[in-house]
């Protein structure tokens, strides 16, 4: 009974336009007067968080931290407040957050949710124009980390989900360069991405035309062994793609291939394991700590 009363009177207060967050939180009554405890807090901030009350769910985090520092509820109220704060878009307090947690309490149980608050805030904005690239491979090492640091995680499932975006996503920027060196006659250029992408995004959904235009290139420039090579990838690893029709129409003037439909197992091609279905992009959900 006492935790709806004082959800209502909370509700009534950040409605009232006499007051705003920072006078509320200003309030010395609301520490003075306080008869909940730690958990009892913490909870109530984490039904706040529900009903969309970031900023009264961040005064009930502060009361925690002023009235029960030595509480365990005191470390989580830390991870929560950087946690609202992603919520909040405000992604350099958040990393700021986690970063103090990590270097107070690196033995912390909970340590792995702020090296994952922490790579959320990398995640999040690899898709917006104002950010470049690196926004994503710091993402992707930071995910990367919390694999191989702490292993078989409640976040396992879902950093794997999205490193295989982030690198999906890398590959697409580093083929829409290459295309860029391409039109502009720049051999050494878009070879440098599209090797790129050949090396470290294998798994992406670029990798097909990213085969078919390494085996163009090379041809282009009479370099046949390696123009035989990646179209030999394509044709062993996607058989029915539309670019490997197109590499096999480049190269079959070849004497070697003519009228051998499985040519490439002489060159004895790599396997890809590529992704098996587009996830959706705009996937940027994130856990919160219990």
């Amino acid at each position: 009974m006492k935790k709806k009363i004082l959800i209502l009177v909370s509700v009534f207060i950040i409605s009232c336009s006499t007051y705003d967050k920072d006078e509320i939180k200003n309030d010395q009554s609301l520490y003075d007067d306080n008869l909940y405890k730690d958990y009892e807090l913490f909870d109530l901030a984490n039904q706040h968080i529900e009903s969309g009350l970031l900023d009264l769910a961040l005064i009930e985090l502060d009361k925690i931290e002023v009235l029960y520092p030595s509480s365990a509820f005191a470390k989580k109220s830390i991870l929560l407040t950087a946690y609202i704060n992603f919520l909040k878009k405000d992604y350099e307090k958040t990393r700021a957050l986690a970063e103090m947690y990590k270097n107070h309490y690196p033995g912390s149980k909970d340590i792995v949710y702020a090296n994952y608050l922490e790579a959320m805030s990398y995640y999040v904005v690899m898709k917006k124009t104002d950010y470049s690239q690196r926004s994503s491979e710091i993402a992707l090492e930071k995910f990367n980390f919390i694999l191989n640091a702490y292993p078989n995680s409640k976040y396992e499932i879902d950093i794997i989900t999205k490193i295989r975006l982030i690198n999906d996503n890398l590959a697409s920027n580093k083929l829409k360069i290459a295309k860029y060196y391409i039109e502009r006659k720049n051999t050494n250029g878009s070879l440098l991405y599209l090797n790129e992408i050949f090396n470290n995004h294998s798994s992406s959904f670029s990798i097909e035309e990213t085969l078919f235009l390494m085996s163009k290139i090379y041809y282009s420039i009479e370099e046949y062994e390696l123009a035989k090579k990646y179209s030999s990838i394509l044709a062993y690893n996607f058989p029915n793609s539309k670019w490997y029709e197109k590499s096999y129409n480049i190269i079959n003037n070849l004497e070697e291939i003519r009228d051998d439909k499985n040519w490439f197992e002489k060159l004895n091609p790599i396997e890809i394991i590529k992704q098996e279905k587009k996830i959706n992009s705009n996937n940027i959900q994130i856990q919160t700590i219990e």
